[in-house]
């Protein structure tokens, strides 16, 4: 077995094709969608690292092959651990752990006595991940993610808004303002009403996802106001070689919660991607989104572990 580091140059399209072919052998996210691999590299490297100073994820990524083919791969999400491991090769998560408790630390934020709080991420049907982690003193905590899907060709929806209201794909709305309203959905604080004028946190991230190989067939969906303010944002990465889209990020404008308008902009990403022919798309949620997303449609697919350990 041969271990490396990640590199962009020589990897990338080696690391997408693993995802892709995981993927279609396992028709779920217990892997990673390719998708998700370019918006981790592209958009969140770039906010994470480019505009707040951190590390990049893609520095701490590690590719396990064997007769030069990838069985594995150990994909840090800011500071938390996920893998990816193809069928056959479930032993090397071992491996893969105690790596990543070495590796992986300058992602975490040491607490006052020296010690992160690592993080490892794991689907609760890969029980042989569980047994791991409880060996190796870990806790899985009472928060939980989902992964949720949606089989676009299943259902037919139609988009009903109230008065002063309409669903937009984004096109010809100026990506600053969509930028500027999608960090406001994040950060209701700093939102001050104003979608024009300079704006920083989030832009270069913005931009940088357009580097993405799935971005010429993916696209926004957004809610706005007859008179132009942006009041929902969501980006949904496209496949067409898996037929899946995975949609992130996805907010809300304080202002403009609780009166269903993200379910219906949600509805206009799966209008579009029955059009476009796209199988299933999926979203990660967590506490309250979980019902936002299924009254959507989208259906829990695996439930997510959070398990953490001090090192």
């Amino acid at each position: 077995m041969i271990i490396k580091k990640f590199n962009k140059k020589e990897d990338y399209e080696r690391v997408i094709q693993f995802l892709t072919n995981c993927y279609k052998e396992n028709k779920n996210m217990v892997c990673w969608l390719p998708e998700r691999f370019d918006d981790l590299i592209f958009r969140i490297d770039t906010l994470y690292h480019d505009e707040r100073g951190l590390e990049k994820s893609a520095d701490y990524t590690y590719i396990f092959e064997e007769n030069n083919e990838i069985v594995g791969l150990i994909v840090p999400d800011g500071d938390s651990f996920n893998s990816c491991i193809k069928t056959g090769y479930e032993k090397i998560f071992s491996e893969m752990v105690e790596l990543s408790e070495k590796e992986l630390l300058p992602l975490f934020e040491k607490d006052k006595d020296g010690k992160v709080d690592f993080l490892v991420i794991s689907h609760d049907s890969l029980k042989y991940q569980a047994d791991e982690l409880l060996k190796r003193g870990y806790k899985k905590d009472e928060a939980e993610d989902y992964d949720n899907v949606q089989h676009p060709l299943e259902k037919n929806y139609q988009i009903s808004l109230p008065e002063g209201f309409k669903q937009v794909y984004g096109e010809q709305l100026d990506d600053n303002m969509k930028a500027k309203a999608c960090h406001y959905g994040f950060h209701p604080a700093d939102d001050d009403g104003i979608l024009t004028g300079t704006f920083r946190e989030g832009a270069l991230a913005y931009q940088g996802r357009k580097q993405s190989r799935y971005f010429k067939d993916s696209f926004e969906s957004l809610i706005i106001t007859d008179d132009g303010d942006i009041c929902t944002y969501c980006f949904c990465y496209v496949d067409k070689e898996t037929s899946t889209a995975f949609i992130e990020p996805v907010c809300t404008r304080e202002k403009y919660r609780k009166q269903g308008l993200s379910r219906q902009m949600l509805y206009g990403v799966i209008i579009r991607l029955k059009e476009m022919g796209i199988e299933n798309a999926y979203i990660n949620s967590y506490d309250w989104r979980r019902k936002v997303y299924n009254s959507a449609g989208f259906e829990t697919e695996d439930s997510i572990g959070f398990w953490h350990k001090k090192i």
